[in-house]
């Protein structure tokens, strides 16, 4: 049986205290972990030595919703049981495409650089408005972009090797959070956007944005034959298409119901 680690060891059947009960030690996981967590507090304790009092819930965002979404998604049991449930796989993929980038990008990371390194945290977001970054974070192509990760990861093979290659299964977690990290950073943080994103521009594009994060769960859902090619488990088990659809249906709800506190922080912000 293949767990979420890519490994051969077999899991205990799902229950719902699985997900908290139920670990890994995923390498790219746990790396980023660390470095989310060690540069956040570092970036607190600096902006705090230069007499900035930073938000206590923007660090409870960055820390409660984004890193602890990472932690459950590539640490906990959403990843260990990737390899034989398609429902684990799906709120996996959706957990670090949706949720664990609105919690990052709630903390207002590259804020906090600009209160805590001053020039060196400012030409770091200068460089995201002018550089190549730009171009993938331009709002709306960001979005296609995170929709089609999203969508190929389960009708092509790229699953399937992610569930057979460690390697592939590292890249596909950091192409998962890439992508959505480079659409909710620029509408959470002013710093990145072009003039011309009022907030009543970035307001209708956070509401496109929510229109297009339905798609993969729909088609997914939907899909009258079965999807990730190569992934046998999934094939085996009692009723596969209802699988899918129980997958397709927690990307569809777990994508608009993020979509709403990010609308909301749009507006508000």
């Amino acid at each position: 049986m293949v767990t979420g680690s890519g490994h051969t060891d077999p899991v205990p059947p799902f229950t719902p205290s699985s997900l908290v009960t139920q670990w890994i030690a995923d390498p790219i996981g746990l790396v980023l972990v660390v470095l989310l967590t060690t540069g956040y507090a570092a970036g607190m304790a600096a902006a705090r030595r230069r007499g900035v009092r930073w938000s206590p819930l923007r660090a409870l965002w960055f820390f409660g919703l984004g890193v602890g979404s990472l932690v459950l998604a590539a640490t906990g049991g959403l990843a260990a049981y990737r390899g034989v449930l398609l429902p684990a796989a799906a709120a996996q993929a959706v957990v670090l495409s949706a949720v664990t980038p609105v919690g990052l990008a709630l903390g207002d990371p590259l804020g906090l650089a600009e209160q805590a390194w001053g020039e060196r945290g400012q030409g770091l977001t200068g460089w995201l408005r002018g550089g190549p970054a730009r171009v993938f974070m331009f709002p709306l192509f960001s979005s296609v972009l995170a929709v089609g990760c999203l969508l190929l990861l389960f009708v092509t093979p790229w699953l399937s090797a992610s569930l057979n290659h460690p390697w592939v299964r590292e890249l596909t977690y950091l192409a998962l959070l890439g992508t959505g990290t480079l659409v909710v950073l620029p509408l959470l943080g002013e710093q990145m956007l072009p003039t011309w994103c009022t907030p009543p521009v970035r307001t209708l594009i956070a509401f496109a944005d929510g229109l297009l994060d339905a798609v993969p769960g729909l088609v997914i859902m939907t899909w009258p034959k079965l999807l990730s090619p190569g992934v046998s488990s999934y094939a085996h088990r009692p009723d596969p298409l209802w699988d899918q659809r129980i997958g397709g249906g927690i990307i569809l709800l777990v994508g608009e119901v993020v979509g709403v506190p990010l609308l909301a922080a749009v507006i508000v912000g």
